[in-house]
């Protein structure tokens, strides 16, 4: 058959874009099996980002950011009531103050929470830096881990962290203002003190109206709650870590640095390499929460108190039901919960409690966010 020259044009064009295609396919694979991961750890990667891309995600100026979505824990009209039916032992066991091990779910303590959601992950430097590039008065860019991300681990999407208790409460409330109102603020900051060679925030007076439905810091029992999977009367409610239980005696694994249960979950000091890494990575909780055990602590709204979410009587109904606890009425230390990349495997487990003065920052403490449903 006489070929003319529209048909072998044609022919052209179409071997040219079957090549193209070909050569696109070709990289994928290549992308999806490289980069220091196994080939089924990034085909889940991938899932997961699937995923994520049509959950609800944070607008600041017309931009939508990528893994900032939020998990409804107590849905509207509902509340939790629940009541720890077990103790757990691990201060008989090792040498550490008991009252880092006190979970706020305790055996005969009844405690109801009002409807709130939860990010999905950890606040990111993303967002961080979204949110406060146009505030002169704060650092916008305070993270340690700036660069040189794990394998294809997308640098911005890594934990913001060396920021002080102030400066996430102050983020939460700049956050509102530029998706709601400053009505809805959740906090109060007054008399605010920056710290002159750093830019973050030392010292303030700060307030809270949790009724608000800004952006806010977890309580401690909120994020407890979150950690745990939301449902008391499930096998998963009484696992060490957040969405996996250990695989060694209870009473052995609390002193080992590594537990190979927590490795498919969380960053830990066996795992991490020494850095934070991007959010997300790891399997999720039965909430769909990740980074929940490990990669950065997060700060709560919480004073420490010997007594995980306390028993102040502000908090206490004549029933002796703890509603909305959010701790000590005032202290010295600011409770953060989680573990991270730094940490022993035991100190990632979800009862394992953690505090410091709240102008102190620490390259393994960042903070995720939260807010009431009305």
């Amino acid at each position: 058959m006489k070929k003319t020259k529209g048909t072998i044009i044609r022919a052209f064009f179409f071997a040219a874009v079957s090549a193209l295609m070909l050569t696109v396919l070709s990289c994928s694979i290549s992308h999806l099996s490289s980069g220091g991961y196994s080939g089924g750890m990034q085909a889940e990667r991938f899932r997961r980002l699937k995923k994520t891309a049509v959950s609800n995600r944070i607008t600041v100026n017309g931009t939508a950011y990528d893994k900032t979505g939020e998990a409804v824990i107590v849905p509207k009209g509902a509340a939790a009531h629940i009541v720890m039916t077990k103790d757990f032992g691990w201060s008989s066991c090792c040498n550490i103050d008991a009252p880092n091990l006190k979970s706020v779910f305790l055996k005969d303590r009844s405690v109801m929470l009002q409807p709130f959601s939860i990010g999905q992950y950890e606040v990111t430097q993303e967002l961080y830096e979204a949110v406060l590039s146009d505030d002169p008065k704060v650092n916008a860019t305070p993270s340690y881990f700036c660069e040189k991300p794990v394998g294809d681990e997308v640098q911005t999407s890594r934990p913001v962290e060396q920021v002080t208790w102030y400066d996430a409460v102050y983020f939460c409330n700049a956050l509102t203002k530029k998706t709601m109102t400053e009505n809805d603020c959740v906090y109060t900051i007054e008399d605010i003190k920056y710290s002159p060679d750093h830019k973050h925030i030392i010292d303030a007076n700060v307030t809270m109206d949790i009724s608000k439905k800004g952006y806010r810091l977890p309580t401690e029992a909120e994020w407890e709650f979150a950690a745990r999977g939301g449902k008391p009367s499930t096998e998963i409610w009484d696992y060490e870590y957040a969405g996996c239980k250990t695989e060694k005696d209870s009473k052995t694994f609390i002193i080992d640095a590594d537990d190979v249960s927590l490795d498919n979950f969380g960053w830990y000091i066996s795992n991490s390499g020494g850095k934070t890494h991007e959010v997300g990575l790891k399997t999720s909780n039965r909430l769909d929460l990740y980074d929940m055990s490990g990669n950065v602590w997060e700060w709560c709204w919480d004073w420490y108190d010997d007594n995980a979410a306390g028993n102040d009587s502000a908090y206490t109904d004549s029933d002796n039901k703890v509603i909305n606890p959010a701790g000590a009425s005032f202290g010295t230390n600011r409770v953060y919960r989680g573990g991270s990349w730094h940490q022993d495997a035991f100190q990632c487990a979800v009862f394992y409690r953690s505090h410091s003065t709240p102008e102190k920052l620490y390259k393994y403490l960042g903070f995720r966010l939260c807010r009431s449903i009305q």
